[in-house]
């Protein structure tokens, strides 16, 4: 069986995994615009569940999830064999812009695209589950090389359905986690998309990296934020970064 078959038939039994074991409810499918987009979601719970769910939770529409180079398939058994496809994401280095230009750019071999990035880039344990971690600036680099839209998005319930007792941290990277049990749980969950929005303000601007923090914390994690509020309690991490906010004039005022 070549990887592409095996891949659609990966995304076969996920769906009715999901279906039938979590009862999976996806609210806001409409919010998603024809096109080339960028969701942007929290990550939530162990064993990648998140990434599976929101990777087959479209009906007509595959959603390419932004993956941690250590574990996308091109580096790993985990990514090959379990992960649904995926774009590897290198966390230092900078972005590899020829793994995303396929999906998003203009003349891209799968453009139109929907994709998928975890700001945070880490899912906390099941203590912190009420945390929204800082947001790194990978998903304002992303939206404003392509100009394409953002859509947020809730996960609901994955903690639950999968929790991490503890996470260990590491000097590079996300935390290892620790899960107990070891298995999924058969719980509900939810995957809310949220209204679209655009970042079309800083488009063509030259950003510093404080600049694009800021953007990703003061403007993106709110609205993801908000979205969550609907379905359970959220506190924002408190962003250790240096910050700063874009000074921004009007055309009609300059």
């Amino acid at each position: 069986m070549n990887i592409e078959t095996y891949r659609k038939s990966q995304k076969f039994f996920y769906h009715w995994y999901f279906k039938i074991y979590h009862r999976l409810k996806v609210i806001g499918l409409k919010n998603i615009p024809d096109g080339a987009v960028l969701i942007a979601a929290h990550h939530e719970g162990g064993y990648d569940l998140d990434n599976h769910a929101i990777s087959c939770c479209h009906p007509t529409r595959d959603i390419h999830v932004l993956d941690w180079d250590k574990y996308h398939y091109i580096n790993s058994l985990w990514g090959r064999y379990f992960l649904v496809g995926g774009i590897p994401l290198w966390l230092r280095g900078g972005i590899r812009w020829n793994y995303i230009n396929p999906y998003l750019h203009k003349k891209g071999s799968q453009y139109p695209s929907l994709v998928c990035i975890f700001p945070e880039g880490n899912s906390g344990s099941l203590l912190h589950r009420h945390i929204l971690w800082k947001f790194f600036p990978g998903v304002v680099r992303i939206a404003l090389k392509y100009k394409v839209p953002i859509v947020p998005a809730a996960l609901i319930g994955f903690q639950k359905a999968s929790p991490i007792l503890i996470s260990i941290e590491q000097e590079h990277g996300p935390a290892d986690p620790i899960y107990f049990p070891l298995i999924t749980l058969p719980l509900k969950l939810k995957i809310e998309f949220g209204t679209s929005f655009e970042l079309d303000k800083f488009y063509d601007k030259d950003l510093t990296r404080e600049e694009e923090f800021w953007i990703a914390n003061r403007i993106i994690r709110p609205k993801i934020a908000k979205l969550c509020m609907k379905h359970r309690k959220v506190l924002l991490q408190k962003v250790d970064f240096k910050m700063k906010k874009q000074t921004y004039k009007h055309p009609c005022n300059i």
